[in-house]
Order: C-alpha cells, then sequence, then structure tokens
C-alpha cells in the first residue's frame, strides 16, 4: 500500500510536473507570438547581408549568434551560413572529460582540423577565425601554417591569433596572411613577424600586436602596405626600439608597454586618439608634431606628460578628452586649451597647483595622494568632478579627515552658488551619499573617492557601479529633513525579486550585483550604536562618526543602509 506521505510527495511532485509543463509551453507560445509580431513587422530583414555579417561580428561566440534568429525570419537561416570559427584551447580542455584527459592537446588540434575540413569541403567562406592555442610547440607551426592558409584561401575578412610561447620558441607567421586582399581585422598575440616583401593588405582597417616581436623595418613595411589602416595598436611588443609612423588614414593609435621603445614618430593628421602607456623607468620621446585632428590623448607615462606639459596641448586645437599621469616631483601644472571637456590627472604626489583655461572644461577627475589648489581662470562650469585620494595614514586617524577637508573645501565651494549638485564618498566597503553639497563632513575612511555631480540618473550610475565593484557593506544617505530622497535611493537598491531575471543570458561572474545582495537593512541609531559597542575599528568607527556628527541635528536626516552579499560563484563560459 501506498502511505499518505508517499501519495502527498507524489502528488506534488505531479503538481511541480504540470507546473514546468505549463511554462515551458508558455515560453514556446510567447516565443511564438514574438516571431509572428516579429514576421509581421520585419523591417530589419532588410537588411543588406554584408551589414547583418557586421553586426554578428561583435556577437561573442555562436550561443549568441544563435539567439538573433528571433530578430527575424530571414537571420533565422542567414546566421547559418555566417562562419565565426571560435577555437580557445583553455575552454575546450575544461569541458573535457578526466578520461580523456591525457588528450587534450591532440584532441584539441583535432577538433580544429575537423572544423575546418568541414567549412572547405562545402566551400563556405570563413568570416572570422580565433584561434587561441596556448600549449604550441614549435612542432606545430606547419599544422597552424596549413590552418591559416586555408582560412586566407576562403576569402577571411577577421583573424584572431594567439599562440603561447617559452622564451624564444614562438611562432612566426606565415606571409600567405600577409598578403590577403579581404582581411579587415588582424589580432596577433605571441608571434614573430618577419621582414618580407610581398605584404599587401588593401582593406586591413585594424591590427592589434600583442607580445608579438618586431623591427622598425617590418613595421614601416606593415603600414605602408595598409592604405586603409585606421586602428593600429602595440601592447608589450619586443624588439621595437623605434617607431616611425606616416600614415593619413591612421585615426586611433595606442602603444601600451613596449619597454624597449626609445622614440615615437607620429605624423597622421587625421588621428583622433593617441594612447600611450609605459614604465616610468623606462624613457621614451613621443612626437605628434602632424597631428592636428587630434581630440583624445592618454599619456600614462610621467616622462612623456611632463614633456607634453611644456606649452604642447595648444598644439592640438581640437582636443576634447586629455588624460595624464603625473611625474612623482611635479609640484605645478597649466593647462591650456580652448576646446577641452573632460581632464583627467593621476598619480598626484606632490602637486599642490593646478591652473587650468579650458573655457568648455565639463568634467574634471584627479587620483593621487594630495588635493592641489586649482585655479580655473574661465568661467567654473563643471557638470560633474571625481576626486580620488589615497594615503598611507590609517582610517582610524581624525587627522588624516581634518586635513583632507580644509584642502577639499576650497574645490566644494566651487560649484555653489549652483543648485542640484550631490556628493557621493566611498572608501573600499562604505558608500554615504549626500543630497547637496551644505553640511557636508569628512568621514574618518580610509582611501576616500568624492564624486560631485549633478543629475539623479548619474546618482544611480554610480551607486550600481560602486555596488557592482564593490559589495560594500553599508549605504548611508544624508538628506535635508522631510525630503524623500533618501527613499529614492532605498528603492535603487532594495531586493526586488528573489530571482533577478536583468541578466538571464550571462554567465555568473558576469551577472550584475542584484544577483549577489542577499539582504538590505535600515538600521535605527540604536541599531547602529549596538554595532559600535560589539566591533572595534572598521564600520564600528564609522557609525560612532556618524552618530556623533547627525543624529543630533533637526536639519538633517540620516538613512543608514546594511548589505549583506552571496559569495561571487564561478562558471567558464562556453
Amino acid at each position: 500500500m501506498v502511505s499518505s506521505d508517499e501519495a502527498l510527495q507524489a502528488s506534488a511532485g505531479e503538481k511541480r510536473k504540470l507546473e514546468m509543463e505549463d511554462s515551458a509551453n508558455s515560453v514556446v507560445e510567447n516565443v511564438e507570438q514574438m516571431i509572428q509580431i516579429v514576421e509581421s513587422v520585419d523591417r530589419i530583414s532588410q537588411l543588406p547581408d554584408h551589414v547583418i555579417y557586421h553586426i554578428l561580428s561583435f556577437l561573442r561566440n555562436t550561443r549568441d549568434a544563435i539567439r538573433t534568429k528571433c530578430l527575424s525570419k530571414r537571420w533565422r537561416t542567414l546566421w547559418f551560413s555566417y562562419a565565426a570559427l571560435i577555437f580557445y584551447e583553455q575552454k575546450f580542455a575544461a569541458g573535457i572529460g578526466p578520461e580523456d584527459g591525457s588528450n587534450k592537446e591532440n584532441l584539441f588540434r583535432q577538433h580544429v582540423a575537423d572544423s575546418l575540413h568541414t567549412y572547405l569541403a562545402n566551400n563556405l567562406q570563413i568570416q572570422k577565425l580565433l584561434l587561441h592555442m596556448m600549449s604550441f610547440d614549435l612542432t606545430d607551426a606547419p599544422l597552424v601554417d596549413s590552418w591559416l592558409t586555408s582560412a586566407v584561401s576562403q576569402d577571411i575578412q577577421e583573424i584572431d591569433l594567439q599562440i603561447g610561447f617559452k622564451d624564444i620558441n614562438r611562432y612566426t607567421l606565415p606571409e600567405v596572411v600577409l598578403s590577403s586582399e579581404t582581411l579587415t581585422g588582424l589580432r596577433l598575440s605571441g608571434c614573430i613577424l618577419r621582414r618580407c616583401g610581398n605584404i599587401m593588405l588593401p582593406r586591413l582597417q585594424k591590427l592589434y600586436l600583442r607580445k608579438v616581436h618586431l623591427g622598425e623595418q617590418i613595421v614601416t613595411n606593415l603600414i605602408s602596405c595598409c592604405p586603409s589602416i585606421e586602428d593600429l595598436r602595440f601592447v608589450q611588443c619586443s624588439g621595437l626600439k623605434f617607431l616611425y609612423i606616416h600614415c593619413d588614414s591612421l585615426s586611433r593609435l595606442e602603444i601600451h608597454n613596449c619597454n624597449q621603445l626609445k622614440t615615437a614618430y607620429i605624423f597622421a593628421p587625421n588621428l583622433d586618439t593617441f594612447w600611450f602607456c609605459g614604465k616610468k623607468s623606462t624613457p621614451c620621446k613621443v612626437n605628434l608634431e602632424d597631428c592636428a585632428s587630434l581630440k583624445k590623448l592618454t599619456l600614462e607615462h610621467p616622462r612623456v606628460s611632463r614633456d607634453f606639459c611644456e606649452n604642447q596641448f595648444n598644439k592640438f586645437p581640437l582636443l576634447e578628452k586629455l588624460d595624464l599621469c603625473i611625474a612623482d616631483k611635479m609640484k605645478s601644472i597649466t593647462i591650456f586649451n580652448r576646446c577641452l571637456q573632460r581632464i583627467v590627472l593621476k598619480g598626484c604626489k606632490k602637486l599642490t597647483y593646478v591652473q587650468i583655461y579650458a573655457p568648455k572644461l565639463v568634467s574634471f577627475e584627479l587620483k593621487g595622494e594630495t588635493m592641489p589648489y586649482f585655479d580655473f581662470v574661465t568661467p567654473f562650469l563643471l557638470t560633474d568632478a571625481k576626486i580620488s585620494l589615497s594615503t598611507a595614514t590609517e582610517s582610524r586617524d581624525v587627522g588624516l579627515g581634518n586635513q583632507l577637508w580644509f584642502m577639499m573645501r576650497p574645490f566644494i565651494s566651487l560649484f555653489f552658488p549652483v543648485e542640484g549638485f550631490k556628493m557621493i564618498m566611498h572608501s573600499s566597503k562604505h558608500i554615504i551619499i549626500h543630497e547637496d553639497l551644505s553640511s557636508i563632513k569628512c568621514p574618518p575612511l580610509h582611501d576616500l573617492t568624492f564624486e560631485i555631480i549633478k543629475s539623479s540618473a548619474c546618482v544611480e550610475d554610480i551607486l550600481y557601479g560602486l555596488l557592482r565593484t564593490l559589495h560594500p557593506e553599508s549605504v548611508s544617505i544624508i538628506s535635508s529633513s522631510g525630503n524623500k530622497f533618501h527613499e529614492s535611493v532605498y528603492e535603487m537598491i532594495k531586493i526586488k525579486d528573489d530571482d533577478p531575471v536583468c541578466c538571464i543570458y550571462n554567465i555568473s561572474k558576469n551577472k550584475c550585483w542584484r544577483h549577489f545582495l542577499k539582504d538590505v537593512k535600515s538600521e535605527s541609531w540604536q541599531e547602529m550604536l549596538d554595532v559600535v559597542e560589539a566591533s572595534e575599528g572598521g564600520i564600528g568607527t564609522l557609525y560612532f562618526w556618524l552618530q556623533l556628527s547627525y543624529s543630533s541635528t533637526s536639519l538633517r536626516q540620516m538613512t543608514n543602509l546594511r548589505l549583506s552579499w552571496n559569495a561571487h560563484e564561478v562558471e567558464l563560459e562556453t
């Protein structure tokens, strides 16, 4: 006989089964309805094939491409002909069971060979080939050569090749890749580029070289044979000591940590963005004489920044964004440019005076150890500012706050008498949001960041970013008595669903903060006092300071939210 408990369990199981079937049927019906709606007004199906292929090229993997089938009837068939061959050896190996563990490298090579053979046998065009092969040995060179030769023969448009290497045993790129008439994008990592006489890449627009060994002559030849090049990037490349670039089509150039580089001469009249980054112990001369179209300049090298600070910014009449890493011993800086809209100063250890003549400046950011005095020669029009100050002083040193605030007050006063500005202060574990800039006090927290913004939308954007990166313990809101600003902030944070559906297609490590937030609790003064009595330092010190600063005032109200978080889950993307 069946017991009553077993009967109840069976009944519950049947109920869950029926609920799952109903849910599945509902999903199918919704998808079918979506397809019917799309088919009834299907304008995106009128897009040309090359435009759809271009959209598909931005997707991360085949799974994302498959999802585009619901966009239109035509896409449901067109995506099949889009060949983006993606081969990540590490992800491939992670998906192999322990019984085949000893043959992971061979299985990966066979998988690549079989996939390419299928496309060649059916004479299918390959739009993109991504090959990240970290277990490379020089004996694999003929095999990789054959794969690349096959891909180029199918009129390939993009190649992303990352080859692992040890010491000097690197893969040498075959010449056939550098003579493709259809290639528009080329990313190389871990390879060697040899000098060859038949380079011809008429359609190449993007060239990214990372950990590539090359010389000055091959770079010169390469650029001269790429008449359509627009985006050129060097990252941790070796063998390059002198860089000379003369290119009319180039609009973006980046040089990151090419530490053997001594001199760089850039002649690019249409260059829009230049980014240079390197170790401060390795000096380099950078010349941007003929780059009058430059709009974005980032110099993450103290010596290079110092050279440009000597009245060179006015050479770029269209410059809108300036990002500088300041030399350690630099005490003052003057920036003069009529078109600048955003300035970022980083690494400010001894900077005490900043003079800025930029009548269109609306955004400013400073990162360093000192708070300098600012002299804005033109009318003050900033709509947002971010100040991040880190020191070696212990957070419990209240004197730090007093000294820091003494330097911050003149800068904050520049935003008066304009109303509507808000301030967000945060350390690694705590966030304090002020509804306005009046009656602000400096909390006894270490490594403080101050952000002044004007709109509530910016408050939400910044708060969401901090919740994602910090997973803070508390969020404190300071507002006028009777004001409902604290309620709006709480609405931004509160848990709205036990199982959020906002990141349904993302892997767990890329999900937003809502998927990790466990609880949000509003704490009373008494509950905060209990925390002070039970803890030493950290959150107890902050709560004690909040009690002293805001518990006795009738003009200000303080709302404190205590947050608890679940641990991150680790999941490999497939």
